[in-house]
């Protein structure tokens, strides 16, 4: 009786945060051929600089489509920004995206539909109070939610028989668990910094590889930049949970997917060989849900 009443209750918080986006989005009709979650565009043109980086580092992300995806044929790019306060990571696809969208809207009401491999989540570590904000996009609306948390401090095993070349950079292996999985990386002395995607921070050296032990994520550097940009914080509709709070959210989300996507207002149509040529979602669809954290 107490877990159907947290049900209850969890598909209750989902359907009262989704019934907020119905009246603040304008309906749009997505097709596809098989439904997936879509993120919606993000205006990038009001945003505070908040510090700026010393240097980026591009690893290509990559991660399962599905449950029997061995081959982890999504991939996304995303920018690790480091800076004297802060250190920001985020997909750098999503934003370029975001950035052009925001330009064309304003001249030819036209937009890109964001692809389904970009990935919806930045973090922000401040340095100052050894804070991480960490914000997640949620599909099909301009909702943003974000929880803030002390930044992680993985504990780590170093594992110096274990060595690779990325980038052609020596490198060693260290593991750790955190977030209820078990991950492996592969860290430079080349360049002494303690960071790595994601949140797998605190080694000896610059993270240039990581992979967990299902082989559901790969992280692999594939770009260095020495050049001062600005770490930015983007004006967004954000609203504020709580890290259990939203990682419940989001796993309603993914488990009740048909439910979600009806009540955020987006219509979605299925192409099919039928004479109509397409059908409706249905409801009853869930979304293949495998998070970095769980």
């Amino acid at each position: 009786m107490r877990m159907i009443k947290k049900t209850l209750l969890a598909l209750a918080s989902l359907m009262m945060l989704s019934c907020v986006y119905v009246s603040a989005q304008v309906t749009v009709t997505y097709a596809m051929d098989t439904p997936t979650f879509t993120l919606a565009h993000e205006d990038t043109d009001k945003a505070q600089a908040l510090d700026s980086c010393y240097l980026t580092i591009t690893y290509r992300f990559k991660y399962k489509a599905t449950e029997k995806d061995d081959s982890l044929s999504q991939e996304d790019l995303m920018d690790l920004q480091l800076g004297r306060k802060y250190n920001a990571f985020f997909s750098r696809n999503l934003r370029d995206l975001d950035i052009r969208n925001t330009k064309e809207l304003k001249t030819t009401m036209q937009f890109q539909t964001v692809p389904e491999n970009y990935v919806g989540f930045d973090l922000l570590v401040n340095h100052a109070d050894s804070t991480t904000i960490v914000t997640h996009r949620v599909p099909y609306t301009s909702q943003v939610i974000e929880y803030t948390e002390n930044t992680p401090a993985p504990v780590w095993t170093y594992v110096l028989e274990d060595t690779a070349t990325v980038m052609g950079y020596h490198c060693h292996a260290a593991k750790c668990t955190y977030g209820g999985r078990e991950w492996k990386v592969y860290y430079t002395n080349d360049i002494p910094l303690p960071y790595g995607p994601w949140k797998l921070n605190g080694v000896k050296g610059l993270v240039l590889k990581a992979e967990d032990s299902e082989h559901n994520f790969v992280f692999e550097a594939e770009g260095l930049t020495q050049k001062t940009q600005p770490i930015i914080r983007y004006d967004w509709n954000r609203k504020t949970m709580n890290k259990e709070d939203w990682k419940r959210f989001e796993r309603e989300m993914y488990q009740n997917a048909g439910a979600f996507v009806r009540n955020t207002g987006a219509r979605i149509i299925i192409m099919d060989n039928s004479e109509q040529g397409f059908h409706r979602l249905n409801e009853d669809w869930s979304q293949f849900y495998n998070p970095l954290e769980k």
